[in-house]
């Protein structure tokens, strides 16, 4: 295993802090504030024509995230989050009955729920699959799946818990049954290695925020090459236009292939700050993120184990992301004793605390997280 942490340096908070929470806000990397000064100098010196420099950094940064994945050039657009890819996919949608249902699981994450329980206004029928958001009801998902359903929409690895979830039934089922499949890609960009061609999704979203330690207000977007000129969004902007600059009135003419999902104007400073962590994530290499969460997520594992905590996560590494999610009696408590001594980590409710090494986090954090934290149940008198 290659040593990752030569990149160490690269993130100020290591310096100060035991940050183990990178599946819910990247370490920042030391480069930002100098992709930060290059925005600016632009919009300092020279103006509106900026723009011209500007606008390729859409398509650009996009595309280090179409390397990290194996998409196609062309594939991927940049948007500010997963609410707006995700709105932007669904305003392409007819809900014509019978084809009019939409099928998710009681694991994702809110966003997705809202949006998809406010398209029933719209005439959609949203099918909410099992109860338990800490279990992945994969075989009723798929049992669900047929002549009715016009979208699935599925998490490659669910935020509580990080169990990674087999997509290929799910994507092979859908097509069966004419239905499209999107991935939230939230938790598996960055640290769980695949071909988004290979999976066969129809749609893929996610944003920089964790694993790619870009920063928030980065969204990204895929659309099947073969798809993509057949789908109309409805949540249009004036960049999905195919001459944006031309400032035509309705009806829209709409950009060819991906463009025309960008919607309004580009968050620039977001994209900036993101395309760091892209680089870094590229030239680092997924595969080898991955393998060294194979050894850390297992340490993690066997230390709560060994002192009688709850793990929430899958115990095979081939089932489970690269946090750990650990339970205990009082554990928002613990968690935020934890933060005040400098290991930063959070809760989710009804989970537990979430514990997440990246490639640039040590071993000897692993373990001393574990130790802090029976430390302080044995401080509060907590039982486990």
């Amino acid at each position: 295993m290659p040593d990752l942490l030569s990149w160490r340096s690269r993130f100020p908070i290591l310096a100060r802090k035991t940050y183990l929470i990178n599946n819910s806000l990247g370490a920042m990397p030391d480069s930002v504030p100098g992709a930060f000064a290059e925005y600016t100098r632009l919009w300092a010196e020279e103006g509106v024509i900026a723009w011209d420099t500007w606008l390729p950094q859409v398509a650009a940064v996009a595309s280090i995230l179409e390397d990290i994945i194996r998409a196609p050039r062309g594939s991927m657009t940049m948007c500010q989050n997963v609410t707006n890819a995700l709105a932007e996919i669904l305003s392409c949608l007819e809900y014509e009955p019978p084809r009019n249902r939409l099928i998710a699981c009681a694991g994702e994450f809110p966003t997705v729920e809202y949006l998809l329980d406010g398209q029933r206004s719209c005439g959609a029928e949203v099918v909410r699959i099992g109860s338990d958001p800490l279990t992945f009801p994969a075989e009723q998902l798929i049992e669900a799946i047929d002549h009715r359903t016009l979208l699935v929409v599925v998490s490659h690895v669910l935020f509580r818990t990080a169990e990674l979830v087999d997509v290929r039934p799910i994507v092979e089922r859908a097509h069966e049954y004419g239905a499209m499949v999107v991935l939230d890609a939230y938790q598996s960009m960055g640290s769980v290695p695949f071909d988004v061609v290979e999976l066969g999704v129809d749609f893929l979203v996610g944003g920089s925020v964790k694993w790619l330690c870009g920063g928030p207000g980065a969204g990204y977007l895929y659309v099947r090459p073969d798809l993509v000129d057949r789908l109309e969004p409805r949540m249009a902007g004036w960049f999905s236009h195919a001459r944006p600059f031309g400032f035509e009135p309705p009806p829209i003419v709409y950009a060819p292939g991906i463009g025309r999902f960008t919607g309004g104007t580009p968050n620039m400073p977001a994209y900036y700050q993101a395309r760091e962590g892209y680089r870094i994530i590229r030239e680092v290499g997924v595969e080898a993120i991955r393998e060294k969460a194979r050894h850390q997520t297992s340490l993690l594992i066997e230390g709560a184990l060994a002192r009688g905590f709850i793990v929430r996560t899958p115990l095979e590494f081939e089932r489970r992301g690269n946090h750990v999610t650990v339970d205990l009696p009082r554990a928002e408590q613990v968690k935020d004793e934890l933060v005040r001594r400098g290991f930063v980590v959070d809760y989710r409710p009804g989970a537990g605390i979430r514990i997440a090494p990246h490639f640039y986090n040590t071993d000897d954090e692993c373990r001393a997280i574990i130790e802090e934290t029976a430390a302080i149940c044995s401080e509060l008198g907590t039982q486990v």
